[in-house]
């Protein structure tokens, strides 16, 4: 999540009874979680606000470069967005980035596991499913969380993150193509399983089915216009819990 990302919500008007969701993992051949969200919460301790303060407060201090956080002064990426776009080319950018890792990697030692997360993981690993995270924020920091709650060993080296260019994040589908890439995966064998609008606008531009997860305490409405923007017709799947998911 981050980077000011519009979450979902269930649309009561009848877009989350789209069939059976797990069928759809039924029928896949490949599966890419988004990282901060469906496996983690990554700020549950380590709060996004704290991290927020940190990098402030190290521009400001290291390298003499006031950017007040603004409306992003829960929003990491949004943060590094911002400073991004003042400061254009600037070497603050790339340092920025870099102590973003640092903050999300120490994030990761107090990640709150989502619920039903890793029984979904190990449930689709059972059955020779590919997966692969696609996320906005660094590999390293998601690979520590996998390593703490020992599912790395289910991902491999199949966890895309955040490059130095911020202009890949989704919605840019470019973890997307990477997660794709390294698992041989086609577009139309795959799933996502994703909590934001740029997650699925990510999955829509490369052609992979979308599985919406918005737990009940983080949902917001997605405009009719920006769905119908993306071609994205019919009715979109959505789960409030993971354990919708399970096979059992």
């Amino acid at each position: 999540m981050g980077g000011g990302a519009t979450l979902f919500c269930l649309l009561l008007d009848g877009w989350s009874d789209v069939g059976y969701p797990r069928d759809l993992l039924n029928a896949a051949n490949c599966v890419i979680f988004d990282f901060d969200g469906p496996v983690c919460d990554l700020f549950a301790e380590y709060t996004a606000s704290d991290v927020v303060k940190d990098l402030h407060t190290w521009l400001e201090k290291d390298l003499e470069v006031a950017v007040p956080p603004g409306k992003f002064a829960d929003d990491p990426l949004g943060y590094l967005g911002l400073v991004e776009q003042s400061h254009p080319g600037d070497p603050c950018v790339e340092g920025l980035e870099k102590r973003l890792t640092e903050q999300e990697e120490r994030a990761a030692e107090s990640a709150r596991p989502t619920d039903c997360a890793a029984e979904l993981i190990c449930e689709l690993v059972a059955v020779r499913v590919r997966l692969g995270i696609a996320t906005n924020n660094s590999a390293a920091a998601a690979v520590a969380y996998l390593r703490r709650m020992r599912l790395d060993g289910s991902f491999g080296t199949h966890v895309h993150g955040r490059g130095q260019d911020i202009a890949k994040l989704k919605p840019d589908p470019d973890s997307l193509s990477r997660v794709l890439d390294s698992t041989g995966s086609k577009p139309e064998e795959s799933v996502m399983i994703g909590d934001s609008s740029n997650d699925l606008i990510a999955a829509d531009r490369l052609g992979v089915t979308f599985i919406a997860y918005a737990p009940e305490s983080k949902k917001s409405r997605i405009s009719s216009e920006r769905i119908h923007e993306r071609r994205w017709y019919g009715r979109m799947p959505v789960v409030t819990s993971l354990s919708e998911l399970l096979g059992r």
